[in-house]
């Protein structure tokens, strides 16, 4: 016999040492021999004539974590080759089992072919051959292929919803890479596009460079447009994708976005450029020629596990220009500091936090897109600060001493600066039945640096004091289907009267309101600039009610007592006056059935509904829904009065096709801001959506827009189509 190795002399071990069960034809043979091969079949026949080794009969044969299934195996002794008939599988170390009638295989399972082939790769994806050929122990080449990631059911004669079908096609083990010779795409068993040569990665791929999805539609702004991403896997810690935009209507366009991974951090930059005039809705252009871009990015390092900095920017070349281009990510939160809508922020900051201590410190700059921002009035703020420290005194409460500073500086109107140092003590106890007692005082002192050379008036000090205390009542009653609870909560303060001085600049509590959330609070304002003085009290009631199903209802209403009026508040900061509106919020949730939210305002006179901003969601059946109704008087706004409605939803028509519907309309000027109405289908493999949107928003020489978005995603493929579509 000629010297044999691997799965082949393991074979012959397994043949010699079974030699008494296979001359009485034995039912059953289990062999482990010492190299490590499991072998097990019905019958095994050592054929010395033809040089052969003859496995029959449920023969399973396990090697180096490798597995072969057969209903017959023959070992070719002299060409060490292995041949598989009946019922083959191949299981491999990584879970990927490979079916076929029959193979034909080197000793160490890696290279042969196969007939009537047939893959169940990661994710469920299928792919099938009328043959394939294995080489290098990673390469699969299939004649006659088909890929899908749908289900797919032998006992059924339908058709998966999409498959790739490929005069031939390659699998790269190795490389995770599947490539298509002459490729068809077939929904439902019909073609549809076809191209000579495709690849894609497999499903159990890494990331790698290549082609993305492209991002296709037509606009009245763009014309039809067409952005094709190619991905760039620079090292396994930074990515680039390069994504540039063609439109039949204004110049192309170049997005960018960079990713780079560091041992202590991250950094994300995206954005975009080119070279065009300004246009319109319509896509007509004026004005001059000349470069435009935005840049939208933040980054986030670890100094140590207390320390830690990052940045954030957002900046762009005019105020329009992601309006004209639909770019998305304005205002996302990029750091610590937040902005208002339409005024974009870039920040430099550094934060330090342990169980008892925090500091926060930053640089910030903004830039605002709105038609009547001034850029020499936004300030610079160089730098803000603010650390607290925490001493807890166990049962005697616990003292925050905390320290804050800003910088504003201009290029039009005052610059101003302001430092702070606050010390907070409050404690909490049970008194007599029940009472939770919390009482509280404050001690703060402000120091502004005011420009004296622009206004002449002199640096502004003031010493602030505040002393109260909050008192809630809970009464809670347990039942068999409900639990009650009904608490009162009664807050009383006292504090500095008259501190609101004309030459102490407001730069944080310029837009405020004193709502349910802020009812209980001391000081109604949240910011250090505007202080709210002398006697106040706050009583409310807060009540929730809890079934055994899962049905839960809160609520809470309350108003607010002021011992005198203060002309540093106006009408809609619910401060203005000796007594507040009445404030409440009420909410009801019940399963994922329906979810209800409410926050409301009623003028202290007549109860008159000053304020109401309600939200609700469903799913239920077939609905899955969205809204929110928001309508705000004279009295909640400084502008003109704000009434709207935004509503989100689909409902599913038959199992796989749903109608979608989005719109953002304001009442009160009787537009639709956007509104969005499409067709959607969905099953386990393939997503598709088809949608028209219309925009009647105004801005200055943009108007009324129309667009048609689509999405075509295909699982394991990719999606094709609008990025914005959902």
């Amino acid at each position: 016999m000629s010297r044999t190795t691997g799965l082949a002399a393991a074979m012959a071990v397994a043949v010699v040492t079974a030699a008494t069960a296979q001359a009485q034809d034995a039912p059953s043979n289990d062999v482990t021999t010492d190299s490590g091969v499991y072998l097990s079949a019905q019958t095994l026949t050592d054929d010395q004539e033809a040089r052969q080794l003859v496995a029959e009969g449920n023969v399973e044969a396990r090697y180096q974590g490798r597995i072969l299934r057969a209903d017959r195996l023959i070992y070719d002794l002299e060409n060490e080759r292995i041949r598989a008939q009946g019922n083959v599988q191949i299981i491999d170390s990584d879970g990927s089992i490979r079916y076929a009638d029959e193979i034909e295989v080197d000793e160490n399972l890696d290279d042969g072919f196969a007939t009537r082939f047939y893959t169940r790769l990661p994710n469920d994806a299928i792919a099938t051959a009328s043959s394939a050929v294995r080489q290098n122990g990673s390469l699969n080449a299939l004649e006659q292929a088909s890929y899908t990631a749908c289900p797919v059911c032998e006992e059924s004669e339908e058709r998966p919803t999409w498959a790739l079908r490929a005069r031939r096609a390659v699998q790269d083990q190795e490389k995770q890479m599947i490539a298509y010779q002459d490729a068809v795409l077939e929904i439902k068993g019909v073609p549809v596009f076809y191209i000579p040569y495709m690849s894609h990665p497999d499903p159990s791929s890494d990331r790698r460079s290549g082609l993305l999805p492209p991002d296709i539609g037509v606009s009245s702004k763009l014309g039809v447009f067409y952005e094709q991403p190619y991905y760039w896997a620079m090292s396994p810690s930074q990515d680039l994708t390069i994504s540039p935009l063609l439109t039949t209507k204004v110049n192309p366009v170049l997005g960018v976005d960079y990713r780079k991974r560091f041992y202590s951090g991250i950094i994300n930059l995206e954005g975009s450029f080119t070279h065009e005039q300004d246009f319109d809705s319509d896509g007509d252009k004026f004005g001059d020629d000349t470069w435009r871009s935005h840049i939208y990015g933040s980054g986030i390092f670890q100094i140590n596990t207390m320390w830690r900095w990052g940045f954030g920017v957002e900046r762009q070349s005019d105020d329009l220009y992601d309006r004209r281009y639909d770019i998305d990510g304005a205002n996302e939160a990029r750091g610590p500091f937040v902005s208002q809508p339409r005024q974009l922020l870039s920040q430099l900051y550094a934060i330090g936090q342990n169980r008892d201590f925090y500091f926060e410190g930053g640089l910030l700059s903004f830039q605002g897109l709105r038609e009547e921002d001034d850029p020499g009035e936004i300030p610079l703020v160089t730098p803000t600060l603010y650390s607290e420290k925490i001493l807890d005194f166990g049962d005697f409460g616990s003292l925050s001493i905390a320290g804050s500073s800003a910088v504003f500086t201009r290029d039009t109107g005052n610059d101003s600066g302001r430092v702070t140092g606050d010390v907070n003590w409050r404690a909490r106890s049970i008194v007599g039945p029940g009472l939770v007692v919390e009482p509280f005082a404050q001690a703060r002192l402000d120091y502004y640096l005011l420009d004296t050379v622009a206004n002449g008036e002199e640096n502004e000090t003031r010493s602030l004091g505040l002393v109260g205390a909050e008192v809630s009542w809970p009464f809670i009653r347990p039942g068999k289907n409900v639990d009650l609870t009904i608490e009162p909560i009664v807050m009383a303060a006292t504090g500095t009267s008259g501190a609101n001085d004309d030459g102490i600049p407001n730069e944080d509590s310029l837009l405020f309101e004193s709502d349910d959330s802020t009812l209980f609070r001391a000081n109604g304002i949240g910011g250090y600039d505007v202080w709210e003085g002398g006697s106040r009290i706050s009583a409310g009631v807060q009540a929730s009610a809890r079934w055994r199903n899962g049905f839960e209802v809160n609520g809470l209403v309350g108003r607010r007592w002021r011992e005198e009026s203060d002309d540093a508040f106006n009408l809609a900061s619910n401060l203005s006056g000796t007594t507040s509106d009445y404030v409440a919020n009420v909410g009801v949730r019940l399963n994922r059935t329906l979810n209800l939210s409410s926050r409301m305002r009623f003028s202290e006179g007549n109860l008159d509904l000053s304020r109401l901003d309600l939200r609700a969601s469903t799913d239920v059946w077939r609905l899955r829904a969205a809204a929110r109704y928001y309508k705000l008087n004279d009295r909640a706004t400084i502008g003109s009065p704000e009434e709207g409605v935004e509503l989100r939803g689909s409902l599913r028509v038959t199992d796989n096709w749903s109608a979608v519907y989005s719109q953002q309309r304001n009442i009160e000027e009787n537009t639709n801001i956007r509104q969005t109405v499409g067709v959607a289908y969905e099953d386990e493999c393939t997503y598709f959506q088809v949608a028209f949107e219309r925009s009647e928003a105004l801005d200055r020489t943009l108007g009324p827009s129309d667009s048609v978005t689509f999405t075509f995603a295909l699982k394991t493929l990719g999606q094709v189509g609008s990025s914005d579509a959902d």
